[in-house]
């Protein structure tokens, strides 16, 4: 028989407090989700009852029932001091929020990323692939195959190719051309092979 979890305890103030964030039409659709986990949970379902209704794994359910379990005496304190803006900032900041990235980034120099920027300005083509356009995904191979890099991420691609250094080449094809035009000329940037 699989053992039950232990039901949130939730105070009127705290109770209220989680349907504020779910009223409220900024809350981001995750810290909304999360809230309905707490509320229902409080309310005495089981995990996989809670799972169905919020579209999550058990697992992710039982993650978050935990994390408000561990957090009630401080919740319980900072509600006890009467600030409702301290407490819903706990809530939204501390227990429901995503944990901070723990893995380590990769360490590109800054002649890797110029070399980067370098293969988006050429014709794929011109490197044997039979794509008019690169996507990350073989700019990241490219960068591998021609041994710029042991390995790098997609993402990684992505958020170099998106930073304010190379925003000229996206701009194109939309409202901001002209101005994304002379940006491109006085960057020297003639990338015409970029998928958007």
């Amino acid at each position: 028989m699989a053992r039950k979890s232990r039901p949130p305890k939730l105070s009127e103030v705290q109770k209220n407090q989680l349907l504020t964030i779910v009223k409220r039409r900024d809350s981001a659709q995750h810290l909304v989700q999360r809230v309905h986990v707490i509320l229902l949970a409080a309310d005495g379902q089981a995990n996989n009852h809670i799972a169905s209704q919020v579209k999550l794994c058990q697992e992710t359910v039982r993650t978050w029932r935990k994390r408000w379990n561990n957090q009630q005496t401080k919740i319980d304190a900072i509600e006890a001091d009467g600030n409702e803006k301290a407490l819903r900032d706990f809530i939204t900041e501390v227990v429901l929020a995503d944990d901070p990235y723990n893995g380590k980034r990769g360490n590109y120099t800054p002649e890797q990323i110029t070399q980067l920027y370098a293969i988006v300005c050429e014709n794929p083509q011109d490197s044997g692939r039979p794509i008019s356009h690169w996507s990350c995904r073989e700019l990241a191979e490219e960068m591998v195959k021609r041994g710029i890099v042991e390995r790098i991420p997609i993402s990684t691609v992505w958020d170099f190719l998106k930073s304010r250094r190379f925003q000229c080449c996206f701009f194109e094809g939309t409202q901001s051309g002209r101005l994304a035009e002379s940006k491109k000329r006085r960057s020297g940037c003639h990338n015409d092979y970029l998928r958007r």
